[in-house]
C-alpha cells in the first residue's frame, strides 16, 4: 500500500481540524502518483479532491479499506497501526512552520524504510514543497 501525506515543519497535519494540505500543485502531483492505482481518501478529504480530476473512493477509514496495490491519501488519521501494510510512503513537506495540533504519527525511517527520492518544486500557494518518497526495502527490519 502507498500512503500519501502532507505536513508542515515539525510534522503538523491539522490545526483546529483544518487541513494543511491545500495546494493545487500537490493535488496535481498526487493525481500523477496515484494514476495506476485505486486512491482511497477519508470523507474529510473528499471536498479537497472534488475540484480535481482525481478519481478517489471516499470512506470513513481509508487505511482499513485499501488493499496492497492501492494508494491512500491521509490528512486526519493516525497511520502507525497500519505500518506493516505500507510499502511506499510519500510525504509532501511545506517547508514552513504552521500552528498544529495533529501531527504525523509515522516515521518511515524508524519503520525500516529507505528514502529513494527527494524532489523540491514550486507550489501554487508555497514557494517550496519537498516530496519525499520512502520505500520498504527490507521486510526483516519491520519492528515487532
Amino acid at each position: 500500500m502507498t500512503v500519501i501525506v502532507c505536513i508542515s515543519e515539525g510534522g503538523g497535519m491539522l490545526f483546529n481540524k483544518r487541513r494543511q494540505s491545500r495546494d493545487k500543485a500537490v493535488i496535481k502531483d498526487i493525481a500523477k502518483i496515484s494514476a495506476d492505482s485505486v486512491l482511497f481518501i477519508s470523507d474529510f478529504s473528499a471536498k479537497l479532491l472534488a475540484e480535481s480530476d482525481i478519481s478517489a473512493i471516499a470512506v470513513s477509514n481509508p487505511l482499513d479499506s485499501a488493499g496492497d496495490e492501492d494508494a491512500v491519501f491521509v490528512e486526519n488519521l493516525p497511520i502507525t497501526a497500519f505500518k506493516k501494510k505500507i510499502d511506499r510512503f510519500i510525504i509532501y513537506k511545506w517547508n514552513q512552520k504552521y500552528p498544529t495540533d495533529t501531527r504525523l504519527d509515522f516515521d518511515p525511517q524508524k519503520e525500516g524504510m529507505s528514502l529513494i527520492e527527494s524532489i523540491d518544486f514550486v507550489g501554487n500557494a508555497h514557494e517550496k514543497i519537498t516530496r519525499e518518497t520512502w520505500m520498504r526495502t527490507d521486510y526483516s527490519l519491520l519492528p515487532n
